[in-house]
C-alpha cells in the first residue's frame, strides 16, 4: 500500500518568524549565541554600575569640567535599554527582521513532501527543494522546522499537515534527511 504524500500549509506571521529565530539560536547558532549573552549581561552589569555611579555622587566624569553628567545619565541608560531589549527580546527582533526582508508573495506556502524532493509554492514561485540540503530538522510543540543554512529556515505548522499524523511526518523525514529531529522547547 502506498503512503499519502504528505502537505503542508505555512504561513509566515511574527510567531512563526519568532519560532524559527528559537530554533536557529538553540541549535546550530547555540555557541555564537553562549558568548553573545555572556558579553551582553557583562555590558548591563558596567552600563548599570556606570549609571549608579552618575546617580550616587557624580565624581565620575567631574574631571571633564563642564560636562554634563545628566547628559551622561541619559546616553547610559539608553545604552542600558538597547543592550537589555536585545537581551529579552532577541527572538522577537529576529522575527521583525525576517519579516522585513520577506519577498512579495511568500507569506503563505503550500509545500508537497515526495519521495526525493519537496514542492514549496508560494504567490511568487515555486520551488523543488532537496531532502540532501537540509542541515537540521527541528521540532517545536507547534511545528517542524527545517534549518537550510546559518540564516535560513523554512516552518510546517503540524495544524497545517495532511497525509498524515506528525508522528508519521517525523519519522518520514528522519528518513528522508538521515537526521534526527531536535526537539526544541
Amino acid at each position: 500500500m502506498e503512503r499519502p504524500e504528505f502537505q503542508v500549509h505555512s504561513n509566515y506571521d511574527h510567531k512563526v518568524f519568532k519560532t524559527m529565530s528559537r530554533v536557529l539560536r538553540k541549535t546550530t547558532n547555540r555557541k555564537i549565541h553562549v558568548v553573545i549573552r555572556v558579553f551582553g549581561w557583562v555590558s548591563v552589569t558596567v552600563y548599570a554600575l556606570l549609571q549608579l555611579f552618575l546617580i550616587t555622587g557624580r565624581f565620575f566624569f567631574s574631571w571633564m569640567g563642564d560636562y554634563s553628567p545628566d547628559l551622561a545619565g541619559i546616553l547610559v541608560a539608553l545604552g542600558l535599554l538597547a543592550v537589555l531589549s536585545g537581551l529579552l527580546f532577541e527572538d522577537d527582533l529576529n522575527a521583525w527582521i525576517a519579516a522585513a526582508n520577506l519577498m512579495p508573495g511568500t507569506r503563505e506556502a503550500d509545500t508537497r513532501f515526495g519521495p526525493d524532493e519537496y514542492v514549496v509554492v508560494t504567490q511568487a514561485a515555486e520551488t523543488r527543494m532537496y531532502y540532501k540540503n537540509i542541515r537540521l530538522v527541528g521540532e517545536t510543540a507547534d511545528s517542524f522546522v527545517f534549518l537550510i543554512g546559518k540564516r535560513h529556515a523554512q516552518q510546517f505548522p503540524k495544524a497545517g499537515l495532511t497525509g498524515g499524523t506528525a508522528e508519521e511526518f517525523r519519522a518520514f523525514l528522519t528518513e528522508k534527511t538521515g537526521l534526527p529531529v531536535r526537539y526544541v522547547k
